[in-house]
This record gives structure tokens, C-alpha cells and sequence, in this order.
């Protein structure tokens, strides 16, 4: 967008009317980052009065649920990931029902992309659409690091580890561990992490080699957690292949 003032125009003008047309949507998309970047640049951590976060974020939520099931994976998604991944530097924070409404409606879409691969770009969108997932579920937690926040929305992507999807979701689930360290506040219980631990235990010798990988990593890291918390420091590191060793240093 040339200027922050085009940018909030778009978003407005799709805020009103509910452009149907994919390219306004599009545009509304890709008219967030601007947006959030020239209020940053103004010394400003929200959009208001221009516009209201959490009106931009239900309509990115209604723009994701309104994609087909099963469909090829779309930009519209993808831009959608990235929209509410720089919307989670602007304040206020949104309000849980809304934020539930998302983490239930982004890991739907991503997990349950249709497996076509007709054309180079479909297959790309395949290969990068669950790290935009990961990325915006980072972004979302590095709002408030903290471990009842990090349950929070554990328990929305791990819904799916039950699901044919376990596999994108352990994945989704070991990623967003990794965003716990080094810097975490631990106000909360960690023993609450251990319906967490159990989950990604019954997966560790999953007859698929690529999903039995991911849950040890994601045990790893919250073993890190849970030292990070108690103040101490590891004596186990992750090998190449995904197995925690003792290290020497201890």
C-alpha cells in the first residue's frame, strides 16, 4: 500500500461491506501489515481510532471459515495466517471468545487442506501454509509468555492429535514449544503440562517415522520448561535424531 492512510481505507471499506470478490479480499489482507507498521512507526502499540483490532481479526476469522472444506490450500489462507500474526503487535488483546473463535477456526483450515497438487504453486502453498499456522500461534503466545497462555492454546491444536491429522498437528504442537525458551514467565502450575506429556507419549512409536520424531522434541522442550521454571539447568540435549542425550557438561 503507497500510503497508511489507502491502507485504512481498505480495511474499513471491507469491514462495511463484506467484499465477497477474492481480489478486496486480498487486498484487505495485505493492507494490515502497513497499517500496523505505520502505527509502530508513530510511537502507537494499537490501531484505534482508525480501526478496531478485534473487528479486523472477526473478519479474518470469517474470511477463513469461509473457505471451502477439503479445498486446495488458497492465499486467502495464507494471508490470513500472516494478517493475525501482525496484528498480535497491536494492543488491546483480543477477548477470549474471539481468540477460541480463531484457534478453532486457523488449525480447522490448515489441517484439513485438501491434498491436491496439480500445480507448483499448490504444492508450495502445501509446504509452507502449517509453518504460517506456527508462526501466527508463536506470535499469539509471545503476547503473554506464559505457561497458562501456552496451555491455552496447546489444547486447541492438540485437539486434533486424535484426528487423521496427527501428524500436522504434533508438528504445530512441537513449534510452538520451541517459542517457550529462553525468555518465559511461569506464574502457573506446570503439573497442568502433563496432559501434554501424556499425549505426545502415546505417539513416540507411531509406526509413521516422520510423526514419531516430533513428539520427542516436544517432550524435550517442555522438560526444558519445566527446569527453566525450577531455576536449574539441562543435562539432556536433542541429538539428530530426535533422542535426548546426556550431555558433559551437566
Amino acid at each position: 500500500m503507497a500510503t497508511n492512510e489507502a491502507a485504512l481505507n481498505v480495511i474499513r471499506e471491507q469491514l462495511q461491506g463484506r467484499e465477497k470478490d477474492e481480489a478486496q479480499q486480498r487486498m484487505f489482507l495485505h493492507a494490515i501489515h502497513p497499517a500496523c507498521l505505520a502505527a509502530q512507526q508513530r510511537g502507537q502499540e494499537t490501531l484505534e481510532p482508525h480501526c478496531c483490532k478485534a473487528a479486523v481479526v472477526q473478519r479474518i476469522v470469517e474470511l477463513i471459515e469461509e473457505l471451502p472444506d477439503d479445498s486446495p490450500p488458497g492465499t486467502i489462507l495464507a494471508n490470513s495466517l500472516i494478517a493475525v500474526g501482525n496484528l498480535s503487535t497491536m494492543k488491546p488483546a483480543l477477548e477470549l471468545e474471539l481468540e477460541t473463535h480463531l484457534l478453532q477456526a486457523a488449525p480447522h483450515a490448515v489441517f484439513t487442506l485438501g491434498t491436491e497438487k496439480d500445480t507448483t504453486q499448490v504444492q508450495a502453498l502445501h509446504k509452507v501454509m502449517p509453518e504460517l499456522l506456527d508462526a501466527m500461534l508463536g506470535n499469539l503466545l509471545l503476547e503473554s509468555p506464559e505457561t497458562d497462555r501456552l496451555h491455552y492454546i496447546l489444547e486447541h491444536v492438540n485437539f486434533w492429535i486424535v484426528s487423521q491429522e496427527r501428524g500436522r498437528a504434533i508438528k504445530s504442537s512441537t513449534a510452538l514449544l520451541r517459542y517457550t525458551l529462553p525468555e518465559f514467565d511461569n506464574p502457573a502450575e506446570f503439573p497442568r503440562m502433563g496432559h501434554h506429556v501424556a499425549q505426545l507419549a502415546l505417539f513416540i512409536s507411531d509406526p509413521a517415522k516422520d510423526i514419531s520424531r516430533q513428539p520427542r522434541e516436544g517432550i524435550y522442550w517442555l522438560y526444558q520448561l519445566l527446569l527453566h521454571q525450577r531455576g536449574k539447568e539441562s543435562i539432556w540435549e536433542m541429538g539428530p535424531d530426535r533422542r535426548l542425550r546426556v550431555t558433559t557438561g551437566g
